[in-house]
Parts: C-alpha cells; structure tokens; sequence
C-alpha cells in the first residue's frame, strides 16, 4: 500500500476513534441525566405515598366528626322536643 492510503485510513480511525469518545460522552451525560431523573421519581413516589397517608387521616377526621355532628343533631331534637314539650306545660299551667 501506499503512504497516502496509509495516511487516509489512520485519518478514518482518528475520526472514528474520535466520534466513539464523544459518544462515550453523550452516553454518560444520558446516564449521569437518567440517575437525576430516577432520583426525583423516587422523591416524588415518596411524596405521594405521604400525600396518600395524609389524606387517609383526613378521610378518618371527617368521618368522626360527621358522627358526632350527627349525635349533636340528635340531641338538639331531643332537646328542642323537650323544650316545645316543657312550654306547652308552661302554657297550660298559666292558663289554669
């Protein structure tokens, strides 16, 4: 072979050998990227699972206070009954 071929193909391996590391690089930085991303998927999973438990203790707080807004109901009725009941016999007895 000749010296220009010679010359023409270690010009094509630098080229190549070039473009693999700067690939090389590309590779990394997509790598070095998906681990950030990974790490706040993980952060973000770990919020929800936060969010989740808060909400469950709110849905939990709701329900008691929806049943003791409901005996407080029924004792006003039974007090406003009684009440109605006790000026009815007020009544009567004034005009007795």
């Amino acid at each position: 072979m000749n010296d220009q071929k010679l010359d023409l193909i270690l010009q094509k391996l630098e080229s190549l050998e070039s473009g693999q590391a700067e690939l090389q690089q590309i590779t990394s930085a997509i790598r070095d990227r998906q681990e950030e991303t990974d790490a706040k998927l993980e952060a973000l999973s770990m919020d929800v699972h936060q969010l989740h438990g808060v909400v469950v203790a709110i849905k939990e707080n709701i329900d008691e206070l929806n049943k003791s807004q409901q005996r407080q109901d029924k004792i006003l009725e039974t007090l406003a009954v009684r009440s109605l009941e006790q000026e009815t016999d007020i009544r009567h007895l004034k005009a007795n």
